[in-house]
């Protein structure tokens, strides 16, 4: 009961936040909001979404101008006061920080790149990361590039006959083998889900590296896409459940499509499928509504 008033209360708070985006918004008043001391609010919400107050508020801000940018011809001042902005400067100078670029920079090259989503509470989610339990969708355009290494076909989860549990780990064991060697290694799991009348309950998966060649021949070009990104932290097994719930909660009320194409599943080098401590990152294919 306790646990749900904590996330209830969070809940209020965000609502809040994404309904005034473009008003003054302070701490002080959040706090009050949410009937916790300032200390107390920040930290609690801290631990419930692993990011300062003021840093979310300024990121969901510059995301929103990033998408006007984009989607409509305002003049760049207009995008900074619509967004909360008191001057050009100041937006420009934030916007910036956030995309390694000028506002001007991103409005021609024509492309989503590290736009945030509002947090949403995962239901369940606290099991498996007991603080961080909202969770923020990305959304990026990803260059096209060739993957290389070794390739299966598999049934997933939503097949009648699911063996992906085992096939996927045989495919990483058996590349991990022939790479040991070799250092900085970039591994990426690319899923192909067009639809194949050979394998009509299948897809496939292929396990490798976007940065080395040396030991495989066989290769995949990826082309360039506009995906959504899920963070996934702990176990592998947890990839499951957060695909799970953003097709079923996050997409639909959502200003994007799912489509089919290639999806990613992005590793660090240290990445350890079985630690609860491990991070790794889910990208979907999308199009805008």
């Amino acid at each position: 009961m306790a646990q749900q008033n904590r996330l209830t209360r969070i809940e209020k708070v965000l609502d809040y936040i994404h309904d005034n985006l473009d008003e003054p918004i302070n701490v002080a008043n959040l706090a009050e909001k949410s009937c916790w001391s300032r200390w107390q609010f920040q930290r609690v919400f801290g631990e419930a979404t692993g990011l300062t107050v003021a840093q979310y508020i300024r990121e969901l801000r510059l995301s929103k101008a990033a998408e006007l940018l984009l989607s409509s011809t305002n003049r760049q001042m207009d995008i900074a006061m619509l967004c909360g902005f008191d001057s050009e400067i100041s937006f420009s100078r934030a916007f910036k920080q956030m995309f390694n670029c000028t506002p001007r920079a991103y409005r021609q090259r024509g492309k989503r790149h590290g736009l945030r989503t509002p947090l949403q509470y995962r239901t369940g989610h606290e099991v498996a990361n007991q603080f961080k339990t909202f969770t923020q969708i990305r959304i990026e355009n990803h260059e096209s590039f060739r993957l290389y290494g070794v390739h299966d076909w598999i049934r997933g989860p939503f097949s009648s006959m699911p063996d992906f549990h085992e096939r996927v780990p045989n495919l990483w064991r058996h590349i991990e083998k022939q790479t040991s060697t070799i250092e900085n290694k970039s591994p990426v799991g690319v899923i192909d889900t067009h639809f194949d009348p050979q394998h009509p309950e299948q897809i496939c998966y292929w396990a490798g590296y976007s940065n080395t060649s040396q030991t495989h021949p066989e290769s995949i070009l990826v082309p360039a896409q506009e995906y959504a990104v899920i963070p996934v932290h702990g176990k592998v097994s947890e990839v499951e459940k957060a695909v799970g719930w953003f097709l079923h909660h996050w997409l639909p009320e959502s200003q994007y499509y799912s489509i089919s194409g290639y999806e990613l599943e992005k590793y660090d080098n240290n990445y350890d499928p079985s630690s609860t401590q491990s991070y790794m990152e889910y990208w979907l294919p999308i199009k805008s509504r």
